[in-house]
């Protein structure tokens, strides 16, 4: 039976965030907040679930929500001509950079909310997240209106109230030759533009 647990947005309660990271090691899904929209999270090697529980296309790549910087270089990505520079203005933020690693290429973020990033250090390591709706869906930025759409998919719901931003990250690509923007959402194309080759 899924439950949907109140947690503090400032100071996440740790007994709340070691359950969480216990349904992740398991191999569950868990609901967290960042500050745009409300995400469903698992293990990296049990990204299927997502999939399965967004119903989304294989073909759509699913980023990692990431406690710090640190935690994607030990990943070994490589963050090109840009990325770096990026990472360190405005990581915590909505964010997401598309970076080439040892195991593909895939999105990270670090998110400004202290719920995702506490459970992602409870983790040790990057988690899997998209965002908590069935695909093609509107995005949820609230708990309740994630566990509306997802009561039957996910065991935990982490409610830390209505999210600050409610517009998706901007996702850029950063390699070697080239700055570009995938999808342009709370960091506006122009204040990106110094980065950018469009």
């Amino acid at each position: 039976m899924s439950k949907l647990i109140q947690v503090n947005a400032e100071h996440p309660e740790p007994e709340i965030i070691e359950q969480a990271c216990r349904i992740l090691e398991a191999g569950g899904r868990v609901v967290v907040p960042t500050e745009t929209v409300y995400g469903i999270a698992c293990a990296p090697e049990h990204i299927e679930t997502l999939y399965c529980a967004k119903e989304r296309d294989r073909g759509k790549p699913i980023a990692r929500l990431a406690a710090s910087l640190e935690q994607v270089e030990a990943l070994g990505a490589d963050f090109g001509r840009d990325g770096k520079a990026l990472a360190e203005k405005y990581w915590p933020g909505p964010l997401t950079l598309v970076l080439n690693t040892p195991e593909g290429t895939t999105g990270f973020r670090v998110p400004a909310h202290e719920v995702p990033l506490a459970l992602a250090r409870a983790f040790g390591r990057p988690i899997a997240l998209t965002s908590a709706n069935k695909s093609g869906g509107a995005d949820a930025t609230n708990a309740q209106d994630a566990f509306q759409c997802l009561e039957n998919d996910v065991p935990l719901f982490l409610d830390s109230g209505e999210t600050s931003t409610q517009v998706p990250s901007t996702v850029l690509l950063c390699s070697a030759n080239e700055t570009k923007i995938l999808r342009e959402g709370a960091v506006s194309a122009e204040e990106l533009k110094r980065y950018t080759d469009s």
